[in-house]
């Protein structure tokens, strides 16, 4: 997702410029940073093997032994989660690494700043603080306009709690609102809304990115990511009119799939819709991502294929009682 490029050169020279206050950092430690929202990823996904250039098409042959597409389905989902989380957090880090503007006793203000990508257009951040929340604004206004004239692009909260950087928090951005303004989207000109929901103060940590397309009242398409610190990693999400069993109808899938460091997984697909609604598969993979144990709930002669106890330990993401 293309997001505004803010103008670097102003906010360098404001840093150059001043030191942050003990104030200061209580603010900016209000901004999640990459590692607080990414979807931990085996590393064989994150260095790109295995992930080939795969539609989002799965493959309606499952065979024991073979390379899970629905594991490379999993790992593509995580890595567009990673890139639309950085599209957002992009928009913050200038900010984190400068001092404010303005200072007052429970708000800061950075800016207001030239827009390079939008000439005429001016743009600020703006933080308040509230006990332990915080909410703040990245808002732009045509150049020369009054306080009413700021319109917000980029909304945010946090609340703080047991730790540094460690609470909830959301974080959103308006696309409808920067068409409305005249503003390009780019390869987003179909999505309204882009928000995310955070924990960040119990383990494991979450984080959901809700995508509300053109013209939609509610978010049509979810993600949502977990994590531990030993590198279990897990992604939920839901995968529209895919054509996973050969039929006349489309499939929509629910999807939970949950990893270990080293890339074994095990994964639950719900049919919610389609050819083959209410069936659900379960399967797991090993390291090299090939299908070690498969489980069908519509197969009533051979209902299981492989060794369950090839499957990997990820209870610790289990929901605690």
């Amino acid at each position: 997702m293309r997001t505004p490029a803010l103008v670097l050169c102003c906010l360098l020279a404001v840093a150059c410029g001043g030191d942050f206050s003990n104030d200061d950092l209580e603010f900016q430690n209000a901004l999640p940073q990459r590692e607080d929202l990414a979807a931990k990823l085996p590393d064989s996904a994150r260095s790109g093997q295995g992930l080939g250039t795969r539609a989002q098409r799965l493959s309606a042959s499952l065979v024991l032994g073979g390379t899970s597409e629905l594991a490379l389905q999993a790992y593509q989902a995580g890595t567009r989660f990673n890139t639309s989380v950085d599209g957002l957090l992009s928009l913050l880090e200038l900010f984190r690494n400068a001092p404010p503007t303005t200072r007052e006793t429970d708000r800061r203000i950075w800016g207001p700043f030239a827009s390079d990508d939008h000439p005429g257009h001016e743009l600020r951040f703006v933080m308040e603080r509230q006990d332990a929340s915080f909410a703040y604004l990245l808002q732009f206004r045509p150049r020369g306009g009054g306080e009413d004239a700021w319109w917000t692009y980029l909304p945010g909260t946090f609340r703080a709690d047991g730790g540094i950087r460690k609470g909830t928090g959301t974080l959103a951005l308006d696309l409808k609102a920067a068409r409305a303004h005249g503003f390009e989207t780019g390869d987003a000109k179909t999505v309204d809304r882009l928000d995310i929901d955070y924990q960040t103060k119990a383990l494991p940590t979450r984080v959901e990115l809700l995508f509300t397309g053109a013209g939609a009242a509610t978010p049509n398409t979810r993600y949502a990511s977990r994590q531990t610190p030993e590198g279990l990693g897990e992604m939920a999400f839901r995968l529209p009119s895919t054509d996973l069993i050969p039929g006349g109808l489309l499939e929509t899938l629910d999807i939970l799939a949950r990893w270990t460091p080293d890339g074994r997984g095990v994964l639950v697909l719900n049919i919610l819709d389609g050819d083959a609604k209410g069936a659900q598969y379960t399967e797991c993979w090993d390291a090299r991502t090939r299908i070690t144990f498969m489980q069908r709930n519509w197969d009533f002669i051979t209902p299981t294929e492989g060794d369950r106890r090839t499957c990997p330990d990820v209870s610790a993401l289990d929901p605690k009682p």
